[in-house]
């Protein structure tokens, strides 16, 4: 069992508590909880939209924009919490890192 706080903190870099073995989040559980998130701002963007239509000021286009974003950031990863699936990460997938060639200049 992994606590949900690093299953949200540490998403990329889970490793088991048993047995040390590094764990993933499976991808579908990975856009469930975007997919979630978006929706969720979406719904937030609209009802704040149709509050502040009548607003004259800036605020009336900037506030749900920063409702929908705060909306977006709170939801995602408690649907990451709750609907995250682990599983062991393969050893296909870890990233090898690639050497970045370096130009030679002509002497």
């Amino acid at each position: 069992m992994v606590p949900a706080g690093k299953v949200a903190a540490y998403s990329n870099d889970l490793v088991c508590a048993g047995c040390e073995k590094p764990l993933e989040i499976s991808d579908f559980s990975r856009n469930l909880a975007a997919f979630a998130a978006l929706v969720a701002a979406f719904l937030v963007w609209w009802l704040a939209s149709a509050s502040f239509s009548n607003s004259t000021s800036a605020l009336g286009w900037v506030l749900p924009v920063v409702y929908s974003y705060l909306a977006l950031s709170i939801v995602a990863p408690i649907a990451l919490i709750l609907l995250a699936d682990l599983r062991l990460k393969s050893a296909d997938a870890t990233p090898v890192p690639h050497e970045i060639p370096v130009a030679h200049s002509p002497h």
